[in-house]
């Protein structure tokens, strides 16, 4: 129960949601839902201008299908956009002619349609009956991204006619398709007698792919390939009899010059991954890797199959799109689109990190270290605008260089440096990964503070942060936003400690540094002296100097669509100056430092924020819940949690990608909210105190916590905990 996404209605409006949403990956290549043919008016070449913009608030291009296949780490320079991920030619095609008509989605006829995504093990199927000419030709789809041999692909096609005939096959592989409306592709061949194609990329990077196609029942009359512009096909024709069923199996096999069995040869490293193998051994392996992921990730809900069902989603989207390697992290759309680019957010150690962190603690790792192999970028970031140290991007990708096209966040939402670095002390904490800490995690933590031992004012022996964006997007060029001064003087402390940590054990990590005592007093003074806009004796923190300045305006006057982001019903300018929050600022910090601020402040600080809150960001509700959670208001946070699942679910809000930031945290909206666990942080020992809505009978889960296993099941009466291996 709550394994199987099912959709049985197509039409023009929603298909693209369907492909994102059903999106399969297997850690090194990533794959949208789109069918196998060619679909009439949506092209896959189209050039255009994409131009810089408020992501939230811009209008995407809405074509009726956008084909997507993404390799982490394989990206190109777009003109105006930056490092971007590369869409990779499609693979997968096969159209079916059948008496001079081609079966298209959106002009055949056809019956008892359905796509299913199975989120157990990540394969696609789909199925409908083909109306033509007296005759009925039931179709059955199926394809996974294989665990078992992570270049490959498989596509398994069952056909069957209700009456003798001929039906033409025409497998292709497409190399036309653009990202972002740009062609990143310098060179392509395309082989005739292999069905392969080879690329080189703007960025120099090499590309190789290759079809196997096979059909173990049934017989192809006929077998050509020929190249037509930038695609390359497979033709022949099946000899349809009565009843009888048609198997066609297709393998598609992609190397690149970053993989780490790459000899040089594109060709010879392709043909090196080929293994046709026992395709049912292959598919029993990848159904038992899947299995292990969800030994230690699944949540079992008791009593709400669609909360379950939504939670699941959430997982397998996390699961399938973390990637084997450290020189990538996961993009915000989860490499399901390419809305955002393929680039790296906050997101990634504030949302994302604590699922991996408690539940698969190996990726969390591989995470922590792309920041770590980014920090040149960092670094280069921070020379740019005149600082010493590292000033990580508030858009990132393959370099580490920023990204973002839009100045606003590039020079404003600094709040990411601290992030990286409250994220890497996450991971340290549960792991006690100390070798990690001491090494590269000193080198991080001190590379970031010399940024911010120039990035901050000092004024009258206080230390204050100008100009800056905190997580509220809407309210710009602030000063000492309490989220960013919090979360440096965080940051800077535990650099301190580090230190001191470092010179007990190893004095020679300190020099090679060059970490002088001056700079230590420094971070020191910034850590006693950093201007915090938090006012106990009300129980009340300011978002940033002078909030209640802001212009006090009528949301519900202007904001007449609800359904419609309300940075679409206002001027920038007039939002850039009133009481207007796109998304949690002080709750997200009320959250993250969740032991050091008492109910009153929690309670105060929600009742006067969220009111004015617009939610425009899919990153806000789940905040929320967590709050209320800690106050014991399950009613407010149950809905806000039903919010956060509805984004991608009932919202049908995934068709430029996941939003895999709000998937992270739904996990925590469960783990840390409902089921009241402490982070690393808070507590030396697991320690749980679950607040139940009563939407759930039950939860029941795995955490890994500071080297140990261990099994949680809580009710509303009882909480049930085992060590486990």
């Amino acid at each position: 129960m709550g394994w199987i996404l099912t959709n049985k209605d197509y039409n023009k409006s929603d298909n693209k949601h369907y492909e994102g949403a059903y999106a399969q990956g297997n850690g090194y290549l990533n794959l949208r839902a789109t069918f196998d043919e060619d679909l009439s008016e949506a092209s896959q070449d189209d050039v255009y201008w994409r131009l810089p913009a408020n992501v939230t608030l811009e209008k995407q291009r809405h074509p009726l299908s956008k084909w997507g296949t993404y390799i982490p780490g394989i990206y190109g320079n777009h003109p105006i956009l930056g490092e971007e991920i590369i869409n990779l030619p499609y693979a997968l095609g096969m159209n079916m002619i059948y008496e001079d008509e081609r079966f298209d989605m959106n002009q055949s006829m056809y019956t008892d349609f359905e796509r299913k995504l199975n989120l157990r093990n990540g394969s696609l199927e789909r199925k409908f009956h083909w109306s033509i000419n007296n005759n009925v030709i039931k179709v059955n789809v199926q394809r996974y991204c294989s665990m078992a041999i992570k270049n490959m692909i498989v596509q398994r096609t069952e056909i069957t006619s209700e009456k003798d005939g001929i039906l033409e096959i025409s497998h292709f592989i497409d190399t036309g398709v653009t990202t972002n409306g740009y062609n990143h592709f310098n060179k392509i061949d395309l082989d005739e007698e292999e069905f392969s194609a080879y690329l080189i990329t703007d960025t120099n990077q090499e590309v190789g792919l290759c079809v196997d196609i096979s059909i173990s029942q049934g017989t192809m009359l006929e077998n050509r390939i020929h190249k037509v512009e930038n695609r390359i096909y497979q033709h022949g024709s099946l000899d349809l009899k009565a009843n009888e069923k048609v198997i066609i199996e297709k393998r598609i096999y992609y190397a690149t010059s970053i993989d780490d069995e790459y000899c040089g040869d594109i060709g010879k490293h392709l043909q090196n991954n080929i293994n046709i193998g026992d395709s049912h051994n292959e598919f029993e392996k990848h159904n038992r890797i899947w299995a292990e992921k969800w030994e230690k990730s699944d949540i079992e809900i008791g009593g709400n199959e669609k909360l379950q069902k939504a939670v699941r989603f959430s997982i397998y989207h996390l699961l399938r799109s973390v990637n084997e390697k450290d020189h990538v992290a996961i993009d915000a759309k989860a490499y399901a689109g390419e809305a955002y680019y393929g680039h790296y957010f906050w997101d990634t150690e504030v949302y994302l990190l604590p699922f991996f962190i408690y539940t698969q603690p190996e990726y969390a790792k591989k995470l922590i270290r792309y920041r770590y192999n980014t920090l040149k970028g960092a670094k280069e970031n921070a020379k740019r605008y005149g600082y010493n140290g590292a000033k990580f991007s508030w858009e990132s990708c393959i370099s580490g260089k920023e990204q973002c096209s839009n100045w606003q966040y590039a020079d404003l939402e600094v709040h990411v440096t601290a992030d990286v670095i409250y994220g890497l002390l996450h991971y340290c904490k549960n792991m006690n990964d100390q070798e990690f800490l001491l090494n590269e995690g000193l080198e991080m933590l001190m590379e970031t503070a010399r940024y911010w031992m120039e990035r901050v004012y000092e004024e009258e022996g206080t230390y204050h942060l100008r100009g800056v964006m905190g997580p509220d997007e809407y309210l710009p060029f602030t000063n000492n936003n309490t989220f960013t001064n919090y979360m440096v003087r965080f940051t800077l402390q535990a650099t301190i400690d580090t230190i001191a940590f470092a010179d007990e054990k190893n004095k020679t990590l300190l020099r090679k540094l060059n970490i002088t005592e001056d700079e230590v007093l420094k971070i020191k003074d910034i850590v006693q002296n950093m201007v915090l806009l938090i006012d106990d004796k009300k129980g009340f923190i300011n978002q940033c100097e002078n909030f209640s300045n802001f212009e006090d305006i009528d949301m519900d006057k202007i904001w007449t669509d609800k359904s419609r982001p309300f940075g679409q019903f206002i001027s920038q300018e007039r939002n850039y100056r009133s009481k207007a929050l796109k998304q949690a600022d002080v709750i997200a910090l009320l959250y993250l430092f969740r032991k050091d601020f008492n109910n009153t402040m929690k309670k105060h600080c929600m009742d006067y924020y969220e009111p004015l809150t617009t939610h425009d960001s899919s990153l806000s509700y789940i905040f929320h819940a967590l709050v209320y959670s800690d106050l014991s208001d399950s009613e407010n946070a149950y809905d806000m949690f039903a919010k956060s699942i509805g984004i991608d679910m009932e919202e049908k809000g995934a068709a430029e990608g996941i939003h895999i930031a709000n998937c992270g945290g739904i996990w925590q909206g469960l783990i840390m909210g409902f089921g009241g666990m402490k982070n690393s942080f808070e507590s030396d020992q697991l320690s749980l105190s679950p607040r139940l809505p009563k939407e759930i009978e039950y939860m029941s889960f795995k955490i890994f916590y500071k080297g140990y296993w261990y099994r949680i099941y809580c009710d509303h009466k009882k909480t049930l905990v085992k060590k486990v291996d």
